[in-house]
C-alpha cells in the first residue's frame, strides 16, 4: 500500500473531521458578510419588521377655554325637615304624659305616673311590691282580653320606674295597660290596669 492509499484510508475514516471543517468555513464566510455591511441597518432575515412610534402632538395651552359649558339648572328649594317630638305633639323630655285610671285597687301595685323619654319612649313609673313577691309583669291590650307582655322582672319596685315603653311599636291609638304582681304561692292580687291613647 502506498503512502498516498494510506492518508485516503484515514481521510475516508474521518469524515466528521471534514464535516465540521466545512460547518467553520461557512460561519466565517456569515460573519465576514455581516461586518461588511452597515450596523444601522436590519438584518435582512428578520421575521416581521419592527412598529413604529407615530408622533403625537401635544395639546396646546389653554385648550379648555374653548371648550362649551352649559350652565346647570337651579335646584328647587327643599322642604323643611319636620320636628322631631318624644311621644306627642310638642312633648319634651320627662314631661307628663296624660293617662286614665281604670281600676287599680291594690297599693303595693299602682302606676303613678308616665313620662316622656327619648324620641318615642315613655317612662311608665309606679310600685311594684307584694309579700313574697315572686315576679311581676306589665302587659298592653288593644281590647282588655289579648295580653301581650311589655317587661317583667323579680325585683320589687317602689316608686321607681317599671317599663321603658316604646311608642313604635303599637300603631297608634288607644290601649290599656296592666301591671301584675305575683307572689311565691301563684295568688295574685287584683292589677291595676290604666288606658293610655299613643299618637
Amino acid at each position: 500500500m502506498s503512502a498516498d492509499t494510506g492518508m485516503a484510508a484515514r481521510i475516508r475514516g474521518r469524515w466528521d473531521i471534514v464535516l465540521l471543517i466545512v460547518l467553520v468555513a461557512v460561519a466565517l464566510g456569515l460573519f465576514a458578510a455581516i461586518a461588511e455591511r452597515d450596523a444601522t441597518r436590519p438584518v435582512g432575515f428578520a421575521a416581521s419588521p419592527l412598529a413604529t412610534v407615530t408622533p403625537t402632538s401635544a395639546p396646546a395651552e389653554g385648550w379648555w377655554a374653548s371648550v362649551p359649558v352649559t350652565a346647570t339648572p337651579s335646584l328647587p328649594g327643599l322642604p323643611g325637615l319636620p320636628k322631631v317630638g318624644l311621644g306627642g305633639a310638642g312633648l319634651q323630655a320627662g314631661a307628663p304624659v296624660p293617662f286614665q285610671i281604670t281600676s287599680c285597687p291594690t297599693g303595693g301595685v299602682a302606676i303613678s305616673a308616665i313620662t316622656t323619654a327619648k324620641p318615642g319612649w315613655w317612662n311608665i313609673t309606679g310600685s311594684a311590691e307584694i309579700p313574697n313577691l315572686e315576679y311581676w309583669k306589665g302587659e298592653i291590650s288593644a281590647d282588655g282580653k289579648g295580653w301581650t307582655m311589655l317587661y317583667n322582672s323579680p325585683r320589687p319596685v317602689r316608686d321607681g320606674v317599671l317599663i321603658e315603653f316604646n311608642t313604635r311599636t303599637v300603631p297608634r291609638g288607644t290601649y290599656q295597660v296592666r301591671l301584675l304582681a305575683v307572689d311565691r304561692t301563684g295568688n295574685y292580687p287584683a292589677p291595676c290596669v290604666i288606658q293610655i291613647t299613643t299618637k
